[in-house]
Parts: structure tokens; C-alpha cells; sequence
């Protein structure tokens, strides 16, 4: 009887994609406008308004989108005044937007700022406390070669492009519709405007706009590059360029984000919510990266404050609000506070539900999500269930062929792999891979993650050299599009590792896990716990040799990081807890190591559920322990509470149910109860054959 080990192959992400949109009218940065003097005073904003070519444009009627206030139409110097809501202060955030122009329609469009945010100036009387606006017609093919107007379009696809949740990867698909979104805002062409953007990006000589451009072609690096070069600008002028200095970091945040240096894209988000406090989309962005990057606790109020912000803002049934509860219910998910978590998918599935229809692939995501949930809590059927749902709802809405297809026919199929269902997996596998390949080339990180669950597959089925093949693939896809040292690379680096440790290649092995930490390490810090699961995994190879000196302070490290990043009570604690007792174990410190095994059985009681397989293994690691040292009653009790589990969880077929029976026999041998030995050893015997 063995004891298991935790903490090795990572090779699914199983989440769906969710994007927290945050609705912005208007589009472009701010360009100063000359028009005649008009003194600003308490409680009232003056605006110019200019066109293009910065010329007056009479006629325009603005609003406060906030409290639906409007102003005169603009006077022959293109000036307007909006009285203020009585609560707003200098300094303060007003969201404008045109209402119609010149002509008495709705052609007419707000260019700049691109997002329609101005701040209120100081209500001193002083000749210069004004705003000014650009304002441009629809349907005017001269926006193409204008920057101010090629500014504004950049800044807006790119605002919508970017990752907003854990794990999003924008497909061709959602670039296009958004392109196509941004285009009939101007009335023009997709075509064109992203052919208008990029020649733009080569002319210009402004790291701003360079950086913008860059980013929307993907070129993250030089992105980077260009907007932290234009941040150090506009900071210099922090008082004058306020806006500006927002828009370029929220812009280098998710560049930064895109090449998995989480901690810089942080610091980026942060200067962007120093200049716009209230900005849900900001506030949310930052919570992301701050999750990703392991630092859960400061992400957690910043999940709040979104939500909060866009209830008030929006109502309690808005997509927006939807968007925000999925967002901080994934962190409780990934945090194992699935009490938490659950009541929170529940209320943002029900607002789509009730918005959208039951036949939405919005309302798909939050199954996806709530089946997420509840797989990890070891509720198998109910996860089967909800996950089975989002799948035809997709197919039917989006088709057979779509990227979100494949989404659902990977969760449903990890669902069948952690049951052991391995027959039931592997189609799914391989159409989800099929698909992606088909909709997104055979080069996106997309298709990367789905070749990695299907290796890990092989892998659990002795496939090793179909595993490799796979692994490899998804290696070089990832060193390729992100670069050699991306957290997603880390992810690949370790599943190859994994396989060829297994396969008893331990250089090659320790080669790559020691890769795989130090990128994580570099990019995360050193407390991330994905760095933790480095640990564990370099510490269980040591051990599978025998090099107990080197793995024993690679476990504590791990297992400290865990208690400080998730807390005492976390399903990773436990996992940790049982690796460091496996060492001990393998050095005859029995001692020391049942501490840990029980501690380990508390803490996934209390955090899973006494049903849980996590909780059976458990019992089976204590069980083991009391067997080695003679306590075969102490051992019984354990296995006796254990299978049952295991056939609940697992179906009565499982292959972790026939070694739950053979332990079992083994015991009830040593007991002298060989009729009860030999009835399930030949259960045991009986599941087996169903698997050759």
C-alpha cells in the first residue's frame, strides 16, 4: 500500500474565459483647443469644443452621461456650459458625451478624450480653467489619416482587447469583432481603420503612439518599450497631462500583462487608479493582475470596490455586475473558500439568465464557471451536469467549430480524466484540439493548452511517447509566441519534466524543473505559489531518487509559502503537508510524519467535505502509516471510511477503487478476516479486467 503524492502535473486550466466589459462612449485623447476665453465658475464646466482640424464647431450638444445633464448647444467659439452635480469637486471625473451635432442628428461622435472623461478644474474664475473636446462627424474618411482620430480608435480596441479574467487568451475572432465594433462607431470600414492604425504606428515618432499601435498589432515588446518611455514623459507633466498619463498606464499595464510580468503590469495599473480612482475597469484590471501574481489578499477589496462601483452605477442586474461577482467568486474559487464562492456564480448566472435567456454563451461561461466550482469540491455529477449544459448551449448558439466549443469540450473532459474516465476523455480532448487548430491556427497559445491536456492524458495512461511529442509541441508554441521565460512556458517546462521523471530521466527532469522555477521566481517573486508548486515538484523528484538532504527544505519552503499566500486551511497546505510527510516517511520518521498526515485530513475536511476524494486519499496516507508500523485496527478504520469515497466519487469501476479494495484486503489479511480478504480481492481483481 502506497501513499499518494500531491502536486505534480499541471496540465489543465479549466476555467472559462470572462471578460468583465466596461461600457465607454466616446473615443480618443485630448487635444488642446483655441477658442475664445470664458471663465469658469462654481458648480458649472465650461467646454470647447473643436473639430479635427482644431477648429470651433457650433452647434454641438453635450451631456453629462452621469446625471444625463446637457448643455447649450456650443456658441460660434465652440464653447458650451454644464452645470456640475452639486456633490462634484475639482479634480473629479465627468463622463461627456455628444448628444447631437450641428446638423440636429446623431452623426457626430466624441474623439477625444477617447473614453469622454474629463477632469473638473479648480472653480477660481481664471482664464484657462476650461476643458476642451474633439468632436468629428461619422462616415468621414479623413478620421483615416488624422492621428487624433487614429489615437482614439487604437485606445478603444485596445481597451476592449484586453485580458480582463484569469486565463483569458483574445481569439482572431474577438479581435475582429471588436475592430468591426470600433469601425461602425466612426462609420467606416474594419479593413480600414486597422490598415489606417498600423501605417499610422510606422510613421509616427511619439512613444505613445508608437506604443499604442504596437500594442494593437501585438507586439508586446516593443509596446512595453514605447509606453514606459511615454509614462516617464506625461509623469513629468503629471498636473497637465493627467489623463494621458492614465491612458498610458493602463495601456502599459496590459502590455505587461500580455508578457507575464505581472508585478510591473501591477505598478502600471496602479499609477492608472491613481489618476482615475473610480474607474471599475482600472480597479478590476489591477485585481486581475494582483491574482494572477499570487497576491490574493490585496486583490480581494479591489473585487469589491468594481462590483460596488458598477451596482451603484449600472443597478444590481447589469453584465457588467454579472462580470464583477464571477471575478471575485474565481478568487474565492482559487482560494478554496467554496462557501464563498458559490452563492456569488449563482447571483451572476441568474442576472444573465434573466437578461440574456437561457441560451446565451454568456450565461454558458457562468456554468462553466459554477461546474468549475463544484468539480473542485469533488461534486462530480452536479459539475457534469452544468458543464454538459454550457456545451450545447454553445454549440448551438456559436456552432460546432467555435473556440468556446472547444472550452467546454475541455472542461467536460477534465471532468472525465480526474474520474478516470479516460475513454469518455479522450474524443473531447481531441475535438476541442481540432477545433482551436481549425478556428485559431496551429500556432496559438490556445491550441498550446489543448495539446497539454491531452499529453497529460497519455502520460496518465502510459503513453509516453505520444505524451512527449504533445508536450514538446506545446513547449515550443509557447517559447515561440510569449518568449523563453513566460509563466505559460513554466507550466510546459514542468509537465515535461514530470513525464520524463517518471520515466526515470532524472537529469533531463531536474534540468527543466529547475528552468521552470527560476522563471517563475523571476516573474512572480519568491512567495507566488506557483513558485511553491516548482518547489514540490523539484523536492518529489529528489525524493523518487533518494536525495532526501535535498528535498526536505524544498517541501518547508513550499509549504511556508502556501501558509502565507493561501492561508493555514488551504487544500494546497494539505497538499504540501503530505508531501513533506512522504518524505519523512521514506526516512522511517514515522514520528514526524503523522503530525502532518493529520493535520492534512483536517484541513481537507473542513475545506472539501468529508465526501471529497482529497479526503479518501487522506485516510489511505494515514491508513498506510498504521499498517507499516502494525496498528492494523487503527489502519481499518481509516480504509473502511476511505472506499466508500472513493466509490462515490468515482463510480464503483474506478481504478483507484480497486487499490482502495486491495489495501483494504491486505489489512483485513493481517486482522485474520480472510473471508472479508478475499471478497475484495476479488472485487478488486474483477475491476481490473474491465480496464484491459
Amino acid at each position: 500500500m502506497r501513499s499518494a503524492i500531491d502536486g505534480l502535473a499541471e496540465g489543465f486550466i479549466m476555467r472559462s474565459r470572462i471578460r468583465s466589459f466596461f461600457i465607454v462612449l466616446g473615443i480618443g485623447l485630448a487635444v488642446v483647443a483655441f477658442c475664445a476665453v470664458s471663465f469658469a465658475e462654481e458648480g458649472i464646466l465650461v467646454i470647447h469644443a473643436s473639430n479635427a482640424e482644431d477648429e470651433p464647431v457650433t452647434g454641438v450638444v453635450l451631456s453629462n452621461k452621469g446625471d444625463g445633464t446637457r448643455g447649450d448647444p456650443t456658441d460660434s467659439s465652440g464653447i458650451t456650459r454644464m452645470a456640475l452635480p452639486k456633490e462634484a469637486r475639482p479634480n473629479d471625473w465627468v463622463h461627456l458625451q455628444v448628444l447631437k451635432g450641428t446638423d440636429g442628428n446623431d452623426n457626430w461622435i466624441l474623439i477625444s478624450p477617447w473614453d469622454g472623461r474629463v477632469a473638473v478644474p479648480l472653480f477660481d474664475n481664471k482664464p484657462d480653467r476650461f476643458v476642451s473636446v474633439v468632436v468629428a462627424k461619422k462616415f468621414d474618411k479623413r478620421l483615416l489619416a488624422n492621428p487624433t482620430a487614429l489615437r482614439a480608435m487604437a485606445a478603444n480596441a485596445n481597451s476592449e482587447l484586453s485580458p480582463k479574467t484569469l486565463g483569458e487568451t483574445i481569439t482572431e475572432e474577438q479581435r475582429r469583432a471588436v475592430l468591426i465594433e470600433v469601425a461602425k462607431g466612426y462609420g467606416l470600414g474594419a479593413d480600414e481603420i486597422d490598415k489606417a492604425i498600423r501605417a499610422w504606428g510606422e510613421k509616427s515618432k511619439d512613444p505613445y503612439e508608437i506604443g499604442l499601435a504596437a500594442l494593437y498589432a501585438r507586439n508586446y515588446p516593443l509596446a512595453s518599450a514605447q509606453l514606459s518611455k511615454s509614462l516617464e514623459i506625461r509623469e513629468a507633466e503629471l498636473e497637465k497631462k493627467k489623463a494621458e498619463v492614465a491612458d498610458s498606464a493602463l495601456f502599459l499595464g496590459q502590455s505587461l500583462y500580455e508578457q507575464g510580468r505581472y508585478q510591473e503590469s501591477a505598478n502600471a495599473y496602479r499609477k492608472a487608479a491613481v489618476q482615475r480612482p473610480d474607474d471599475a475597469t482600472i480597479i478590476n484590471n489591477l485585481a486581475v493582475t494582483l491574482t494572477t501574481a499570487g497576491s490574493y489578499a490585496e486583490a480581494e477589496p479591489l473585487y469589491k470596490r468594481a462590483f460596488s462601483i458598477n451596482e451603484k452605477a449600472l443597478g444590481p442586474n447589469h453584465p457588467d455586475v454579472a462580470a464583477n461577482l464571477n471575478n471575485l467568486a474565481a478568487l474565492y474559487d482559487s482560494e478554496g473558500k467554496y462557501a464563498e464562492a458559490e452563492p456569488l456564480y449563482k447571483r451572476a448566472l441568474a442576472i444573465k439568465e434573466k437578461l440574456l435567456g437561457a441560451e446565451n454563451s454568456a450565461v454558458a461561461t457562468s456554468l462553466n464557471n459554477l461546474a468549475a466550482l463544484y468539480r473542485n469540491q469533488g461534486k462530480y455529477n452536479e459539475a457534469e451536469s452544468l458543464f454538459k449544459r454550457a456545451l450545447a448551449i454553445n454549440e448551438k448558439v456559436l456552432g460546432a467549430d467555435h473556440p468556446d466549443v472547444a472550452t467546454g469540450l475541455n472542461n467536460l473532459a477534465a471532468l472525465y480524466y480526474s474520474q478516470g474516465k479516460y475513454t469518455e476523455a479522450e474524443p473531447l480532448f481531441k475535438r476541442a484540439l481540432a477545433v482551436r487548430e481549425k478556428a485559431l491556427g496551429q500556432n496559438h497559445p490556445n491550441v498550446a493548452m489543448d495539446l497539454g491536456n491531452l499529453a497529460a492524458l497519455y502520460y496518465s495512461q502510459g503513453k509516453y511517447t505520444e505524451a512527449e511529442q504533445l508536450y514538446k509541441r506545446a513547449l515550443a508554441i509557447r517559447e515561440n509566441l510569449l518568449g523563453p521565460n513566460h509563466p505559460d512556458v513554466a507550466t510546459s517546462l514542468n509537465n515535461l519534466a514530470e513525464l520524463y521523471g517518471h520515466q526515470g530521466k532524472y537529469a533531463e527532469a531536474e534540468a527543466l524543473h529547475k528552468r521552470a522555477l527560476a522563471i517563475r521566481e523571476n516573474l512572480l517573486g519568491p512567495d507566488h505559489p506557483d513558485v511553491a508548486a516548482s518547489l514540490n515538484n523539484l523536492a518529489v523528484l529528489y525524493n523518487s531518487q533518494g536525495k532526501y538532504t535535498e528535498a526536505e527544505p524544498l517541501c518547508k519552503r513550499a509549504l511556508a509559502i502556501h501558509e502565507r499566500a493561501l492561508g493555514p486551511d488551504h487544500p494546497a497546505v494539505a497538499a504540501s503537508l503530505n508531501n513533506l510527510a512522504e518524505l519523512y516517511r521514506n526516512q522511517g520518521k514515522d514520528g514526524e510524519a503523522e503530525p502532518l498526515l493529520k493535520r492534512a485530513l483536517v484541513i481537507r475536511e473542513k475545506a472539501l467535505g468529508s465526501d471529497h476524494p482529497d479526503v479518501a486519499q487522506s485516510l489511505n496516507n494515514l491508513a498506510d502509516l498504521y499498517d507499516s508500523q502494525g496498528k492494523y485496527a487503527e489502519a481499518e478504520k481509516f480504509l473502511k471510511r476511505a472506499l466508500p469515497i472513493w466509490e462515490k466519487a468515482l463510480g464503483p469501476d474506478h481504478p483507484d477503487v480497486a487499490q482502495s479494495l486491495e489495501n483494504y484486503a491486505a489489512v483485513l489479511r493481517k486482522l485474520n478476516r480472510e473471508k472479508e480478504a478475499v471478497e475484495m480481492e476479488t472485487r478488486a481483481k474483477a475491476i481490473r479486467a474491465k480496464q484491459n
